[in-house]
């Protein structure tokens, strides 16, 4: 094990934040979508309840996202990060325990409420152990991690894990335990020395401080609208897909492989994307090819054969990978924010892109009544709706305008 004060700390603290990555947002998140049909039929829940029980999740970023942020700013990641850990590992296990729609909607919501506050508080590690053009390396192996965990979640919780465990209900709670061993594990790390600290990085600053500074920065709220539509399009995807491709005749290992291909070329384009935004000096170019991708796959998945569907999705996700983990890389290099304000400013755009993942999921099922593909055209436009607002984005790379 690499010691506290050797000099290669950074990198194991980076493994430890990768795998919290991979077994919050990744694998205890992930695995719902694919379970949903067991879920369907077990609680008698039509495809709007079961959109509403998915937007739970973000519902609570909405509440959780800028709290977490200032939490994290104020008291540090590893303390924050832990409580998160361990309480995202108990809610998510607790989800197994629903006897229908009501509990199962607010246990969600409380496995939420850990589950969104992750992307606003564990990317300030890595600002605050990683400067420069090293900083969006490290946030694309985050999004490699949480590929792999949505990808061990995807593959093997509806077809593998919930026959083996007698029922979807233990695939929860198996999901739950490596959430609550990573808490226990986040407790044994330390804060950075201060001869550590990439050059960007000051002290750990009061609440006030931290959001009357965050508020007032515009770039934030641009962010934050442009991914309420994006994440909205993103979470409906995920969400509806596997139950989509179950009702059109595909079987549930193929409907439940779709949503794992994308997961792992998802992780496949996250460096050669970003490492493509650092050659080329812009950020908002990948940005713009990651949205434009989405929207395009949408709007054809409906109306394309099986083969089409394997085409749109791999390619999708791999153009997709890149604005995903430039996300946070973005908001920490507008000027002014660092890794100081980072949490703080990563939280209050997560708070308001939340409202898109809430709102989008249930809309867009209750269009699946009138017919099927008509979900995807819905999040289609949500996804189009935003790419107008990348242009308004200050380009950065590295520290540098």
């Amino acid at each position: 094990m690499i010691r506290r004060r050797s000099p290669n700390y950074r990198w194991y603290i980076l493994a430890v934040t990768m795998l919290t990555y991979a077994a919050v947002t990744g694998a205890a998140r992930l695995c719902m979508p694919v379970l949903f049909k067991q879920i369907s039929e077990e609680l008698s829940l039509d495809v709007v309840q079961l959109g509403t029980i998915w937007g739970m999740d973000p519902l609570a970023g909405i509440f959780i996202g800028l709290p977490g942020g200032l939490l994290a700013d104020r008291f540090g990641v590893r303390r924050t990060i832990a409580v998160v850990c361990i309480l995202a590992g108990i809610f998510g296990a607790l989800r197994g325990l629903s006897v229908g729609f009501i509990s199962l909607a607010a246990i969600m919501f409380l496995f939420g409420l850990m589950a969104a506050a992750a992307p606003s508080i564990i990317p300030k590690v890595t600002a605050e152990w990683f400067g420069g053009r090293k900083l969006g390396l490290a946030n694309g192996l985050l999004n490699i991690s949480w590929g792999i965990g949505a990808m061990v979640a995807t593959m093997f919780s509806a077809t593998a894990l919930s026959p083996l465990l007698g029922s979807w209900r233990w695939v929860l709670v198996f999901f739950g335990v490596p959430c609550v061993l990573l808490g226990f594990l986040w407790l044994t790390t330390r804060e950075p020395d201060a001869n550590e600290l990439p050059r960007t990085i000051a002290a750990k600053v009061p609440f006030k401080e931290a959001l009357s500074k965050v508020v007032r920065m515009k770039e934030v709220w641009l962010i934050g609208l442009m991914t309420t539509f994006l994440w909205g399009a993103s979470m409906g995807l995920i969400g509806y897909l596997p139950y989509y491709l179950r009702d059109i005749g595909w079987t549930p290992t193929a409907a439940d492989s779709v949503i794992t291909v994308f997961s792992g070329v998802n992780s496949i384009g996250v460096i050669p994307m970003v490492l493509l935004s650092d050659k080329i000096g812009s950020r908002k170019i990948i940005m713009f090819i990651s949205v434009v991708s989405v929207a395009v796959t949408l709007a054809l998945i409906p109306l394309a054969n099986d083969t089409g569907i394997w085409v749109l999705v791999i390619a999708c996700a791999f153009l997709r990978s890149g604005g995903a983990a430039l996300f946070n890389v973005i908001i920490f290099e507008i000027k002014g924010v660092g890794s100081t304000y980072g949490g703080t400013a990563t939280g209050l755009a997560n708070t308001i892109s939340m409202v898109g993942a809430f709102l989008a999921p249930p809309i867009g099922n209750s269009l699946a009544k009138i017919d099927p593909g008509y979900p995807f055209f819905f999040w289609a436009a949500l996804a189009a709706m935003s790419i107008p607002m990348i242009f308004f984005i200050k380009n950065r790379t590295g520290q540098s305008a």
